[in-house]
Order: structure tokens, then sequence, then C-alpha cells
């Protein structure tokens, strides 16, 4: 799955081809994953502050991605059960819920920018 989206950027990144966000098609609000293929561009082109801005959610999702990554690396390799220990870490209440805390402050980040700043 993680290669479709790493394939995606590269298309993206490198054609005039781009899919638009469903979500502010339909509401014209954005939903709280608007700016991630942009992010990914950016962080392709190594602008990683420009990633960062726009989409917080860029920042854990490469780190939960190179955590399992690596993960899966140490399992095929040396044995470990590293992967099933982040799954069972990603189903811990705290962690829930501070994802439920960064998906609600990068909407709310997303709307302001789009409806109070004109920035979509």
């Amino acid at each position: 799955m993680y290669a479709l989206g790493v394939l995606a950027v590269i298309v993206t990144a490198n054609t005039p081809f781009s899919v638009p966000c469903l979500f502010y098609l339909v509401f014209r609000i954005p939903c709280p994953a608007c700016g991630l293929t942009r992010a990914f561009v950016m962080a392709s082109r190594f602008n990683f502050v420009g990633a960062v801005s726009m989409n917080i959610l860029f920042l854990p999702i490469v780190v939960g991605g190179a955590a399992f990554f690596v993960g899966a690396v140490l399992d095929f390799f040396w044995g470990k059960d590293l992967v099933n220990w982040l799954n069972l870490l990603l189903a811990r209440w705290w962690v829930i819920t501070l994802a439920a805390v960064l998906m609600l402050t990068s909407w709310g980040i997303n709307i302001y920018r789009t409806l109070v700043l004109g920035i979509v």
C-alpha cells in the first residue's frame, strides 16, 4: 500500500495529472487529508518545511511508514516481531486519541486556510 502511495506521488510530481479531493468537490470544505499529495510532492523535492506546511499529518505518516518499514526488514532478516508490536502499540487508547486529535487539528487548519485565508 505504501508503494502505491509512492507511485502516486511520482506520477503527480512528474505529470500534469492530479486527482481532486472528492470531499472538497462535494462539500466545498477541505478534508483532513487535503494537501497530503502536495506535501509528498514537496518532500520528493526535498522541501520538508513546505511539506509540513501543506499538511501537518505528513510527519506522523512518514514516521509511521518508516517505523513499519524498518520493523518489516528486521522481522524478515532477524526474526524479530516488531511489526506485531507496532500494531499492538497502534491499538492503545492513547495512540488512537493522539491520532484523532492530530486529524481534527489538521482538519481545523485546512478549513481555516481555505475559508479564512482563501488558500486551497
